[in-house]
């Protein structure tokens, strides 16, 4: 059974030292789209500097072999880990009915089944790393805080894509050129859409390859997308008010029509990444009166 309780002393502040967060900004944005301010401590639920984690390098596993008659030892290649987050929470109020309210809201955002994104703003660059909570580690409470109205929480997240996503890179809308006449005057004759839609190059600021998406809207035919030599031939028409999306992400490699899944019909296609630190030229081939664009997200190690 639970009694309503009034604090004695309202406190305007935290009742305990805060380490505030200077020249970065860092949000929690929910799945349920709510957006929390976790560097201002007057909004009742902030995070503190000390100790939090999943801000710098994420831990890598670097493979390696070895021989009996060679010193030393061969690369095999790397692989990042899963990031684990760490969050040192601290939630208070001026009231207890209000700091109840806080605690619940909060935390009601954090549920292991829902992905949120961690937003990190400095120096006016902008950088998102997608995490779930893992609810590993119990709490032990070292006083009432419904009486002391503040509490202090450790909150476990985790990062299965564990890069941290720059700003969006877009190319496109591409479309051909509209239709000129020809031989005028006389019948109503015209050149057909050109099949060369654009050249174009995309960079990567990123710090690892990144994997685009192609968007096509019909109508077009005979579509040629490619990134470097890597081309994808799509093996279909698409009509007016079509939408073909391809994601070659390897992690999830897959194509929508007008959102249903067409990744078998799109067949086996030949995907590559844009490498980090540099730009590659895009194939952008079709015929048609539609427009096909690309996009790309450059990847980090950190956050800053």
């Amino acid at each position: 059974m639970s009694y309503p309780i009034a604090l004695g002393n309202p406190p305007s502040a935290p009742p305990i030292p805060v380490a505030a967060w200077e020249g970065v900004s860092l949000e929690w944005v929910a799945a349920d789209g709510s957006v929390w301010d976790l560097n201002d401590w007057t909004s009742g639920v902030f995070l503190d500097t000390r100790g939090v984690e999943g801000l710098h390098n994420p831990e890598v596993t670097v493979y390696r072999s070895e021989s009996r008659g060679t010193p030393g030892h061969r690369k095999r290649g790397w692989k990042t880990k899963t990031r684990e987050v760490f969050w040192p929470v601290f939630v208070f109020a001026d009231s207890s009915a209000e700091w109840r309210a806080r605690y619940r809201a909060f935390f009601a955002t954090l549920h292991p089944d829902q992905e949120g994104i961690w937003r990190v703003t400095a120096g006016g660059e902008t950088r998102e790393l997608t995490v779930s909570p893992v609810f590993g580690s119990p709490h032990a409470d070292a006083f009432d805080p419904m009486a002391e109205g503040w509490g202090e929480y450790a909150v476990e997240l985790e990062a299965a894509q564990p890069y941290w996503q720059g700003a969006r890179v877009r190319r496109g809308p591409w479309s051909a050129p509209a239709p000129v006449p020809f031989l005028p005057p006389g019948p109503p004759m015209h050149i057909s859409s050109a099949s060369n839609f654009a050249s174009a190059s995309v960079p990567n600021t990123g710090d690892v390859e990144a994997w685009g998406v192609w968007s096509a809207a019909g109508p077009l035919t005979d579509v040629v997308l490619g990134v470097g030599g890597a081309l994808i031939t799509v093996p279909f028409e698409l009509q007016v008010g079509d939408v073909l999306v391809i994601d070659t992400d390897p992690r999830n490699p897959s194509a929508t029509l007008n959102g249903h899944d067409a990744t078998q019909a799109l067949g086996l296609q030949d995907y590559a990444p844009v490498p980090p630190g540099k730009s590659v030229e895009l194939h952008v081939e079709a015929t048609g009166a539609g427009s096909i664009m690309f996009d790309v997200v450059p990847l980090y190690f950190r956050a800053i």
